[in-house]
C-alpha cells in the first residue's frame, strides 16, 4: 500500500502555521502526528503518512516557511489565472 499524502489544502495550511504559529511550531517539532490531528487532518491519513514524516525533528526557520506558504500561494495564482473558464454556447 502507498503511503498517505496530505491534501493541497492541508499542505498549504501546515506550511502557513509553520511560518506564523510558534505554539504549532513547537508541537510539530515534538509531536508531528498530534500537530497534524490538531490541524485537522484525519486520523485515518495520518498512520497512513510515511513513518519518517512522524518522527520529531528540528525544523526551518519561521521565515523560511512564510517564504514557501507566499511562493505555493503564488504558484497556485498563476495557475489559476490561467486556466480558461468553461462557456455554455
Amino acid at each position: 500500500m502507498d503511503d498517505a499524502i496530505l491534501t493541497d489544502k492541508q499542505a498549504a495550511e501546515l506550511l502557513h502555521r509553520l511560518g506564523t504559529d510558534r505554539e504549532f511550531r513547537t508541537l510539530f517539532e515534538t509531536k508531528p502526528a498530534k500537530a497534524l490531528f490538531k490541524m485537522g487532518v484525519p486520523p485515518e491519513t495520518i498512520v497512513d503518512l510515511n513513518a519518517a514524516c512522524l518522527c520529531p525533528a528540528s525544523l526551518a526557520s519561521m521565515e523560511d516557511f512564510k517564504k514557501a506558504s507566499v511562493r505555493m500561494d503564488s504558484a497556485v495564482l498563476q495557475a489559476t489565472a490561467e486556466m480558461a473558464a468553461p462557456k455554455m454556447s
